[in-house]
């Protein structure tokens, strides 16, 4: 029991309300911050979970949720890449700036922030794997609104002496996961025979919901100086043909509403064992990879079970 109080900002969320049910669970008293507490679902009716409303765009909402907290893990964004420049850029940079100059000014000891793997990137156009010399150089606006905003988290951290830890979790899957990630991987499936065309031979990693929690968790408890940035991966990027097994299989156990699907995954299956045809249709109008590459490096200590928790340094580009 470590008898602390954390606020999760986007506790609504598919990560957020993954990281109420771990904090309560090691006995955090847990603030669910969302938009609507009344609607909205985190905690599971845990005792120590109090649903508690803020916008982050409003500072006076968030500076209320903060009093007599210690830890805030901010997980509240905007992640739709089709909305505009100037939405992504208000929530994720001027919605994390808010989070942590409303921490600082209530005492609160440690700050979180969940970035991706989004700022180093169009990585479809890198062959190399991310490393951690990989310098963060984002240019589309949603990973550019993340690099930012860890900017911003920085920047307050260093004026305020506020302990600022940012994790950047690869492809995130779990129960009632709504990621691009999965969507890319379940409508290649559903409107294309050629899921596997483009990933031959290509590596991508990915990580459990439950897995970010516990390493955002653990990174808290664990010492280390402030203003470190994490990567939070699978321990060994996993290659499409091993990712593309696994989906076919958990096609074969769904009902009736999938039979397409598990079609157009076996001709897609016999398909890329013919690499000479695979290479030809794709060249004419397969999809290329979407996937991020496998990032690779130390482990820091004891992560938590499946789940590497890699540090860098920051290292970002043109910010």
């Amino acid at each position: 029991m470590t008898g602390k109080t954390a606020l999760v900002t986007g506790a609504s969320g598919f990560i957020g309300r993954h990281m109420v049910s771990a904090l309560a669970g090691r006995g955090y008293q847990v603030r669910a911050g969302m938009r609507d507490p009344e609607h909205g679902t985190a905690g599971d009716g845990q005792a120590n979970v109090t649903p508690v409303h803020i916008e982050i765009l409003d500072r006076s909402t968030l500076c209320a949720a903060m009093e007599g907290v210690d830890v805030v893990f901010h997980f509240a964004a905007l992640l739709d890449p089709s909305r505009s420049r100037e939405e992504l850029y208000a929530v994720n940079i001027d919605g994390t700036r808010n989070v942590w100059e409303c921490a600082a000014a209530c005492g609160v000891g440690k700050a979180v922030y969940c970035s991706s793997t989004a700022v180093y990137g169009l990585l479809t156009h890198r062959m190399a794997p991310v490393t951690e010399g990989t310098s963060a150089c984002a240019v589309e606006p949603y990973g550019r609104s993340k690099l930012l905003g860890e900017e911003a988290a920085l920047e307050v951290a260093r004026r305020t002496g506020l302990h600022t830890t940012i994790i950047r979790p690869v492809a995130v899957f779990g129960p009632e996961e709504h990621t691009p990630f999965g969507r890319d991987f379940r409508d290649a499936a559903m409107s294309r025979i050629l899921v596997a065309g483009g990933f031959q031979d290509r590596e991508f990693s990915y990580v459990h919901v439950e897995d970010v929690a516990h390493a955002a968790m653990h990174l808290v408890e664990y010492d280390h100086a402030s203003g470190e940035i994490y990567n939070i991966a699978v321990s060994e990027p996993v290659s499409f043909e091993e990712a593309f097994t696994t989906f076919v299989r958990v096609l074969e156990k769904a009902g009736r509403k999938y039979a397409r699907v598990r079609m157009l995954a076996s001709i897609s299956s016999v398909l890329h064992r013919a690499p000479t045809l695979l290479a030809w249709l794709t060249s004419v109008g397969g999809r290329g990879s979407s996937f991020v590459s496998g990032t690779r490096g130390t482990m820091c200590r004891t992560p938590p079970a499946n789940c590497s928790v890699r540090r860098l340094s920051p290292s970002p580009c043109g910010v």
